[in-house]
């Protein structure tokens, strides 16, 4: 059963604002937390800070991972990237970034059994 959730400021990334944020708890074993982030001072992510953000979101899923009972995983899917899905510690896939006014995320957190 999942009995921990995090807060806003857990999502936080430098160089973007969170824009969007909502936490649904579906049933006791999986919550999704989606998430929006914006460029802080611009109008969009370049392709490097696009890459840069990809890489960040996974840390602070493999972070979210590192926190949580040793059942309770953590995956997080990039909606504007071709629902691009990353699972906490595993191999982030090479993507071509390019530019964006906005990243939109959805961080799943699950249980993959029971103790």
């Amino acid at each position: 059963m999942i009995s921990k959730s995090f807060e806003i400021k857990d999502y936080m990334l430098e160089g973007a604002l969170v824009n969007g944020f909502w936490m649904t708890l579906e049933d006791r074993e999986n919550l999704t937390t989606e998430v929006v982030y914006t460029p802080a001072g611009g109008k969009f992510f370049g392709p490097a800070a696009t890459g840069r953000m990809i890489r960040e979101i996974a840390a602070k899923c493999d972070s979210f991972r590192s926190l949580l009972p040793e059942n309770i995983n953590c995956e997080v899917a990039f909606k504007d990237l071709d629902n691009l899905t990353y699972s906490a510690n595993g191999k982030l896939p090479e993507i071509r970034t390019t530019e964006h006014g906005e990243i939109r995320v959805i961080y799943r957190f699950y249980v993959k059994y029971y103790i």
